[in-house]
């Protein structure tokens, strides 16, 4: 039997009771489930709706973080001012308008794509993704909460109550996504990049790839060595940075690729972006 709550409350305590197919704009989970043209899609649990539920649609804005409601749309956070400009950069290539309406943030990160460009963003923006159930809450890093293709650690009666991205000023943010077109495609490779510069001096560098491993490719590790280098030293290096991050992206060959195009236009992206600082 499916379902259609009217607050989390609600919703939560049903996820107590029974395993459901937690469905809000159903981009994703239509497509998975669909079966013979024309005919209804093939589901082995019960639907819960959550899209119209208040509490998760949302964007708040404090001194520390810009909050969205997991259940908002694409086209809400594009038309809001406060949404930083490299995820509207996103949003756009990610879908046609029409995906755009329906599609939500909470949903790009719940279906945990590896070539998901949402994510892909949000993570290079260092953003939190905060979980509940009837008795519980906690918060986790979004490249945490993505444990691999189409796996998360999530529990069956917990939802994405919402996203929280730091609020600060990015001096150099960039999206890039190479795709079968410029939106309403899946990513063959994406990369989105965040640099920070302070007196001459890299203060924050982060990249994130999509569809060059089993989930979004984040370094945090390799990321921190960037800090404290100059502009010219990124862009006198590009070589041997390539080479830092190169072992850790392994694309696959698959209808929309090969892996060896993959994994050189990933280190052609750093490059480019590098020499755009």
């Amino acid at each position: 039997m499916h379902h259609i709550p009217q607050t989390l409350d609600e919703a939560l305590e049903i996820l107590n009771n029974r395993h459901y197919q937690v469905i809000a704009g159903g981009t994703d989970i239509m497509v998975q489930y669909r079966s013979w043209s024309e005919t209804l899609p093939k589901l082995n649990k019960p639907l819960l709706f959550v899209s119209q539920i208040p509490e998760l649609n949302f964007i708040n804005e404090s001194d520390e973080f810009i909050e969205i409601g997991a259940c908002t749309t694409y086209e809400h956070l594009l038309n809001s001012p406060i949404i930083p400009k490299i995820l509207k950069d996103t949003i756009i290539d990610i879908a046609a308008p029409g995906i755009r309406y329906v599609g939500t943030i909470g949903g790009n990160i719940a279906n945990a794509s590896p070539a998901a460009d949402g994510v892909c963003t949000l993570i290079a923006l260092d953003a939190l993704v905060e979980i509940v159930s009837s008795e519980t809450f906690r918060i986790e890093k979004i490249c945490d909460f993505i444990t691999g293709v189409k796996t998360t650690s999530l529990k069956p009666n917990e939802l994405i109550r919402s996203i929280r991205i730091p609020n600060m000023f990015h001096e150099h943010a960039r999206f890039y996504k190479i795709g079968g077109r410029k939106a309403d495609a899946i990513s063959k490779v994406a990369l989105a990049s965040v640099c920070n510069v302070s007196e001459g001096r890299i203060t924050k560098w982060r990249l994130a790839f999509g569809a060059v491993g089993p989930k979004v490719v984040s370094l945090p590790l390799i990321d921190e060595k960037m800090v404290g280098k100059t502009v010219e030293e990124l862009k006198e290096t590009i070589e041997s940075i390539q080479a830092t991050y190169a072992p850790f992206i392994k694309p696959i060959d698959d209808q929309r690729s090969t892996a060896v195009y993959r994994k050189e236009v990933a280190l052609n992206l750093i490059k480019g972006f590098i020499e755009s600082l």
